[in-house]
């Protein structure tokens, strides 16, 4: 079956027997949770202290710190363009599934829960799109409001 899921996805990892393969993916999911709404948080300070996000975005892309995720999300937050991949009561979900793994084994998430937090806020005020939208929450709480850049830039897939 191996050949099968290498064609579909960039490889096939044994993580375990039995529940292993649900744990990896709430991992994956709980990970991206906390990942964009800390990307949010600092590209809204970036652009508070006066960059432009998409050149800030490049800057973090360049780094040891940009991953393929930072720059698929790019575009999203460069030029808002939000068009769902991702929504965010499917992230509430999958934050909700690790938060409650967290607690069934004994591990404290705190990270987690405040990442949770925001994403339901999202939810409260209306964001349905992409939960990318984080960034729209976290300007608004900082003052500023975006326009897109309209810029030209690649999201890392091709």
């Amino acid at each position: 079956m191996d050949p099968y899921f290498a064609a579909i996805g960039r490889g096939v990892t044994y993580v375990g027997e039995g529940e292993l393969s649900r744990i990896a993916k709430i991992c994956h999911n709980v990970m991206l949770g906390v990942v964009i709404q800390n990307l949010c948080e600092i590209t809204v300070l970036a652009q508070k202290a006066g960059m432009q996000r998409h050149a800030f975005l490049d800057f973090l892309n360049q780094s040891v710190m940009g991953s393929m995720f930072t720059r698929y999300k790019t575009p999203a937050l460069s030029n808002l363009d939000f068009h769902v991949t991702f929504t965010p009561e499917l992230l509430r979900k999958d934050l909700d599934l690790g938060l409650g793994a967290g607690k069934e084994l004994g591990v404290p998430m705190p990270t987690t829960s405040i990442a949770r937090d925001m994403v339901q806020t999202l939810i409260g005020h209306g964001y349905d799109q992409d939960f990318s939208q984080l960034l729209l929450l976290q300007a608004k709480a900082s003052g500023i409001e975006l326009k897109s850049e309209n810029v030209n830039v690649g999201d890392g897939l091709s």
